[in-house]
């Protein structure tokens, strides 16, 4: 349960006025609620609102070119309309208009858009627990990094953000060095053959210690 707290301030022309309140959540509500934000305002539609005041705005760093310029360069356009009379109308974008400039290899056969990005490996115990995935030599050291595989991901359609849409289009300018990359990061997975998981268990004097645990790389997803 929340609780909320009406803080009263002094009388202004003889009345009493709320200025805030004061709420308390607890630990699921905070991360719940942050969830369900996140998840209504980053729908690719929400965020492409976003430039409907940017698109005359000029960019110093590109010699004055506007916003509108610059998306057009990287091959996407604002929607349109034409009435009967034959005159165009400038919308804003729009996943359509997005997706048209897409580098279609960054596309799923259903249409989704994709991007290039480094995916941690993670594997499920029959618990259901995820692990992040590890090698040996990474689980020895404190900050170890999990192993990752640089490689084209599905954008879900509650994670778009302007960063992305921004990162896509240049990444589909410069396709064969991501694609390149992606590949040897693939052959690099395929050399790998000891994978560990590090789980946080009690021994026996009941202090939480880490346990390293093999796992079967045919059970590692990304």
């Amino acid at each position: 349960m929340y609780k909320l707290k009406a803080v009263v301030t002094a009388p202004v022309w003889g009345h009493y006025t709320i200025m805030a309140t004061s709420v308390t959540l607890n630990a699921k509500q905070v991360n719940a609620g942050s969830r369900e934000i996140i998840n209504a305002t980053s729908q690719l539609t929400q965020v492409l609102r976003t430039f409907e005041n940017l698109y005359t705005q000029k960019l110093s760093s590109c010699e004055g070119m506007t916003v509108e310029a610059w998306m057009s360069a990287m091959g996407v356009e604002r929607f349109t309309t034409t009435n009967k009379s034959g005159k165009v109308t400038k919308k804003g974008y729009t996943p359509g208009t997005i997706r048209k400039g897409w580098n279609t290899s960054m596309q799923t056969e259903a249409g989704k858009m994709c991007v290039f990005k480094n995916v941690p490996a993670k594997y499920k115990d029959e618990d259901g627990t995820v692990y992040r995935v590890f090698t040996p030599e990474e689980t020895a050291k404190i900050d170890g990094k999990c192993v990752t595989r640089f490689m084209l991901s599905e954008i879900a359609d509650d994670k778009w953000t302007v960063a992305i849409i921004l990162r896509g289009l240049k990444q589909g300018r410069d396709y064969k060095k991501y694609n390149d990359r992606s590949v040897e990061s693939e052959l690099n997975w395929e050399e790998l053959d000891e994978l560990c998981v590090i789980r946080v268990v009690e021994d026996e004097n009941g202090q939480e210690v880490r346990e390293i645990v093999n796992v079967n790389k045919d059970e590692v997803y990304f």
